[in-house]
């Protein structure tokens, strides 16, 4: 089974006017169950490297916000440039080394409140730029996973379309973010997630405190984030990620 861990940025809400986060961004870390365990057996291991101590015990930060660490906020206020670079590159590491497979999608905000106020676009049934996002990450996990399974088959087992299911995937978001469990059922019985019969039918929720992936997911979605805002600019720890393999779909919503 696939345990696929949401991440999220540029999440304003209701509001679309935040000039300093034009999108909202939903990241999907792929990691198989068998490795689930080496992942947050490495992510405890660098932890300690960089805090002195596990996850948890005082004097350390719940859970690794990446903004805090770029910008060098909150617990990070006294690390130099270089500290906090090294603590992320390690972070990316981690998935570079397995091509941990991360699925994208984004919205423009702007061009999402306008496509709402025009009555012959789609995006007027969607109340927040979340949902759009989600429906999309959604299709295109399930698109994924297809390919994933075809891999493995004969032509003619292709040409039959009768295709096995090898792996199921539970879809793990972060409490406190914009996803609701009604995104899940909404997609299942839309057009679009009728024949997604890999996906389990239940969001399972989880703090970031707890959860590695998720922590490791949010800094793809922020890193995301920041070339979409400005994709001319040099975005290293973006690019490291898509020129090692690890970003596997970038998906925009069209609206």
């Amino acid at each position: 089974m696939y345990l696929v861990y949401l991440g999220e940025s540029g999440n304003t809400g209701t509001s679309v006017n935040d000039t300093t986060q034009p999108h909202h961004v939903n990241t999907g870390l792929l990691i198989h169950e068998s490795q689930a365990v080496s992942i947050s057996g490495e992510f405890d291991a660098l932890y300690r490297r960089h805090f002195g101590r596990a996850q948890g015990e005082e004097g350390t930060p719940r859970y690794l916000r990446p903004a805090e660490i770029y910008q060098g906020t909150g617990h990070y206020v006294s690390w130099g440039v270089e500290k906090r670079h090294q603590l992320l590159q390690n972070c990316m590491d981690i998935l570079i080394r397995r091509k941990t497979p991360v699925i994208i999608s984004y919205v423009d905000k702007q061009k999402f409140a306008q496509a709402k106020i025009d009555n012959d676009s789609p995006a007027a049934v969607w109340e927040y730029p979340s949902e759009p996002v989600i429906s999309r990450f959604l299709m295109a996990l399930n698109m994924l996973l297809d390919e994933l399974v075809m891999v493995g088959l004969t032509s003619e087992q292709v040409m039959a379309s009768q295709w096995p299911i090898k792996d199921f995937a539970l879809v793990v978001a972060a409490e406190g973010s914009s996803i609701e469990p009604k995104l899940m059922s909404q997609f299942l019985k839309s057009d679009d997630g009728m024949d997604a019969t890999a996906l389990l039918e239940n969001f399972c929720f989880v703090g970031p405190d707890h959860s590695v992936g998720t922590q490791l997911s949010n800094m793809c979605a922020y890193f995301t984030r920041r070339w979409l805002q400005n994709p001319d600019s040099p975005q290293p720890y973006f690019d490291t990620l898509r020129d090692n393999d690890v970003v596997q779909v970038i998906y925009p919503v069209q609206v």
